[in-house]
């Protein structure tokens, strides 16, 4: 369950995630940071999984859009994707077992994407055995038949050792262990093409678990179910040209600089409730910073005028841009899934005082306006981010120093605040510790190599006090908020996304009742037991709600916030 990562303008690390609010599923680009509210929709039907997917207004056919991004995408292969952007861009020439469909109104409904529905629980309401049937159609890039086996065979590779990246939750359910590839380690070296607790027949591909895991329609949207044919398989190589099961497929990539996509001439829109195919190709460019990202949207010249941004509008730059009224139907922008948190190692700082102290001696907002403003951040007082379903909004520790010192009584704890050594982590660290300072904190900034900076909070015995990790859904359920951050069971000697080291068993018991019920049923235990470990335990600091304000050049249309990504969508795209 530990997240990939990937750097984002503001100098955050974030993480992939699945369900923020959005904005309206049209040919405009714009949306609304005020209309703050849980996602809805649910799971849909046999009926909402058939294509073709409801045309745009204004959309046309033709012409070039191009995504314009600082670096490459950690990994095309869409069974090693656990980063929100190239989850979005890889629904371009990908499919899997279920999708999620916008209706512009702020709804993302679960379907059927390859299968036929969302996915039939035949465990008589058990949650042990899933069921999902292909669609007649389907077509890889090559003309050749999508099958069943092939699904199986993609799940089966996802337990290589080698294509560890991606999300883990099917592998472990199927595994029945967190060590999902402990005796099964996928179809290379002699194992099977089809992994234990998998059938494959005809159409029909069954998985079947141990325990109840009523998510595996929203797990299954994930890219671990992709499907490969065995003989495509060329493994780690595989990321140079994935094989398209989508609209689209590799026409040229050049690792770290350029990757052009072009139509897959067998993908079939009726088959299809979720994707079109308007513009003759995508591509992305690579090396653009933030800034420069920023200005060549503005400034919307030549190919830029199809481009899309693809990461935050610089915080050097928001007040230009909020100023200028004619940049306005060109941004993307509303809530995300995603939380930031300043994380208390638990195994250090013990005193359930020194943690509420903390709580209350962070000033959010003045960190806030550093990295941008409101646009960019708004300040978080929960674990869950309010496009969870069954959110509850809650603020357990108002800023409040004389709070903070009261409950130090008059002591001075020495706490080391590590953070990502890059040039936004070296600009806004001193305001994390000039504000923990005021309410008599001794704050040492410790600096950790970027690339490094998950691998090193993620040891369990790391040296650090404080650190700033982000977390999201990976489907619109608390479920992938809370067990993977604050259940303590999860905590191994190194590779940890239970970052704050907190563990009790009063919280590991309710995580255990509230995972076997569906994701509705569940979502105001899950909201009640957010409030419950913060106001009892206090094991992080809740710090921001993560925004997208993102820039598009103007000759875009369709292109709107991804309920389930929470990045800008390109499955409508098309170049005015």
């Amino acid at each position: 369950m530990r997240p990939r990562l990937a750097v984002a303008a503001a100098g955050a690390l974030v993480v992939v995630a699945a369900l923020g609010a959005c904005s309206k599923n049209t040919g405009s680009n714009s949306g609304s940071n005020n209309d703050v509210k849980a996602q809805k929709g649910g799971i849909g039907n046999a009926a909402q999984s058939k294509g073709p997917a409801p045309k745009v207004a204004g959309a046309k056919n033709g012409g070039t859009i191009y995504l314009v991004q600082e670096q490459d995408f950690e990994h095309p292969d869409p069974q090693r994707i656990y980063v929100n952007n190239a989850q979005v861009f890889a629904k371009l020439y990908s499919r899997q077992l279920t999708t999620y469909v916008d209706d512009g109104k702020g709804n993302a409904t679960l379907v059927g994407d390859l299968a036929t529905d969302p996915g039939t629980d035949v465990s008589g309401g058990k949650c042990t055995s899933w069921k999902f049937t292909l669609k007649d159609g389907l077509k890889y890039e090559d003309g050749s038949d999508i099958t069943a086996a092939d699904v199986a065979y993609g799940v089966a590779r996802s337990f290589s050792p080698d294509l560890a990246d991606g999300p883990h939750y099917i592998q472990q359910w199927l595994a029945d262990d967190i060590n999902y590839n402990k005796t099964y380690k996928g179809p290379y070296n002699g194992g099977a093409a089809v992994p234990p607790g998998v059938k494959v027949s005809g159409k029909t591909i069954t998985f079947d678990f141990k325990s109840p895991h009523c998510d595996m329609p929203f797990a299954a949207a994930w890219g671990t179910t992709t499907p490969l044919p065995k003989a495509k398989d060329t493994k780690t190589k595989l990321d140079l040209h994935p094989f398209s099961s989508g609209p689209y497929k590799f026409e040229s990539y050049q690792r770290d600089s350029k990757l052009v996509l072009t139509k897959n001439k067998y993908w079939d829109a009726n088959t299809d409730p979720l994707r079109h195919a308007y513009p003759d190709k995508f591509e992305v460019d690579m090396g653009a910073s933030g800034l420069s990202q920023t200005n060549r949207m503005i400034a919307d010249n030549g190919n830029d005028q199809y481009g899309i941004m693809q990461g935050n509008i610089d915080p050097t730059m928001v007040k230009k841009v909020e100023a200028d009224s004619t940049l306005q139907n060109r941004i993307v922008k509303g809530y995300t899934q995603f939380v930031w948190y300043l994380a208390i190692n638990n195994n250090r700082v013990k005193d359930l005082k020194v943690r509420q102290a903390l709580n209350y001696a962070l000033d959010k907002k003045a960190y806030i306006q550093a990295i941008g403003g409101p646009n960019i951040a708004e300040a978080a007082s929960t674990l869950e981010s309010p496009t969870t379903i069954g959110f509850k909004k809650y603020d357990a520790y108002p800023f409040n120093v004389a709070k903070a010192k009261q409950l130090l009584g008059g002591k001075h704890p020495q706490l080391v605040y590590a953070y990502a050594n890059t040039a936004s982590g070296q600009k806004y660290a001193p305001v994390i510790k000039n504000s923990l300072e005021k309410a008599g904190f001794k704050i040492v900034l410790k600096p950790i190599d970027a690339a490094n900076f998950y691998t090193e909070i993620g040891k369990k015995n790391n040296p650090y006090d404080l650190y700033k990790p982000g977390w999201g859904s990976d489907w619109p359920s608390a479920s992938t908020i809370i067990p993977p951050v604050f259940d303590g069971r999860n905590i191994q000697a190194q590779g940890n996304s239970t970052y704050p080291y907190f563990t009790n068993a009063d919280v590991n018991s309710k995580i255990d009742e509230y995972n076997k019920l569906d994701a509705k049923d569940a979502a105001p235990k899950w909201a009640a037991l957010d409030q419950e470990i913060m106001t009892k335990y206090a094991p992080v600091v809740p710090f921001y709600y993560d925004k997208t304000y993102q820039l598009v050049g103007s000759k875009v249309g369709g292109v709107y916030l991804g309920a389930s990504s929470g990045w800008p969508e390109y499955t409508n795209a098309f170049a005015k």
